[in-house]
């Protein structure tokens, strides 16, 4: 069998041989939510799951894909049809006992791959009780992050202004469906849809996948995007979704082997006193 970098694909002893490989368990998570007019709704989802398992069917020695979490934390986006949400608290606990599953099968670190912003928060919040309840470490970060890691890449693609040209439905996430499936992409309703955020240019709140202002504030997608876009959706091009793919997937390799390579220190308690009560939260 050719894909054995799928977690599903493998029979129990096969999972025992992979935690003495030192493979690490990459996790796709997503959401099910609007993204405009032009987009499917399994963008995020679809984002993620893809990029994983490119990434690990190019390093079967390093990385194993496992079943992507098609449904996560977008309460916010409810106001625009087709969109499913998970409680944050449910959405965390979901999380937790995944990663713990197969912590308790011997894997000691995990990388977790979003595709959803609003992800980030609580899978901070997984990944923290994962390290607090287990003896595992776990890393997160979302698709576009990873191409982050070169400073100058997105100066090679981008023609939206920054910040708000790539935000939601924006230049990259369109750019990124071109290129996996543009049967899946209506491009004649793919606009350029800066919200009010950017528009009034603030040194403290603005919005950006690649950058945030200072200042945060949670609202409602309703009141600030009209069509479901946040970003220069008309820039998204099939070339540019295939940079976009091959910089994130080369970049989590590199993480992957970086990750495998980090040993980290034990934890060490400086109480004179030996705590008697388990550590709260």
């Amino acid at each position: 069998m050719t894909d054995k970098y799928k977690y599903e694909n493998l029979t129990w002893p096969e999972v025992n041989e992979a935690v003495e490989k030192g493979l690490i368990p990459i996790l796709p998570v997503g959401t099910t939510e609007q993204h405009g007019p032009h987009l499917p709704i399994k963008m995020d989802s679809w984002t993620a799951r893809s990029i994983a398992h490119e990434a690990a069917k190019r390093r079967p020695d390093r990385l194993l894909v496992m079943p992507p979490i098609h449904y996560g934390y977008t309460t916010h986006v409810m106001d625009f049809p087709g969109s499913i949400t998970i409680h944050h608290e449910t959405f965390i606990r979901y999380v937790v006992d995944v990663v713990k599953s197969v912590v308790y099968h011997g894997f000691k670190k995990v990388i977790m791959v979003n595709g959803h912003g609003s992800n980030m928060p609580p899978l901070e919040l997984a990944a923290r009780r994962v390290m607090l309840e287990t003896d595992a470490v776990v890393s997160w970060a979302s698709w576009w992050q990873f191409t982050m890691a070169d400073p100058e890449f997105m100066k090679k693609w981008r023609d939206g202004p920054f910040p708000g040209g790539s935000a939601h439905s924006g230049e990259s996430e369109t750019s990124i469906a071109l290129y996996l499936d543009e049967s899946l992409v209506k491009k004649e309703l793919a606009t350029n849809d800066q919200t009010w955020t950017n528009l009034n240019e603030s040194k403290f709140h603005w919005v950006d996948l690649y950058g945030a202002g200072p200042v945060s504030i949670s609202n409602w997608s309703s009141s600030y995007m009209e069509k479901g876009i946040a970003g220069w959706a008309a820039e998204g091009t099939k070339e540019k979704g295939e940079m976009l793919f091959e910089e994130s997937v080369n970049r989590i390799c590199e993480w992957a082997d970086e990750f495998h390579a980090r040993e980290y220190p034990p934890r060490v308690d400086h109480h004179t006193r030996k705590p008697t009560t388990d550590v709260p939260g």
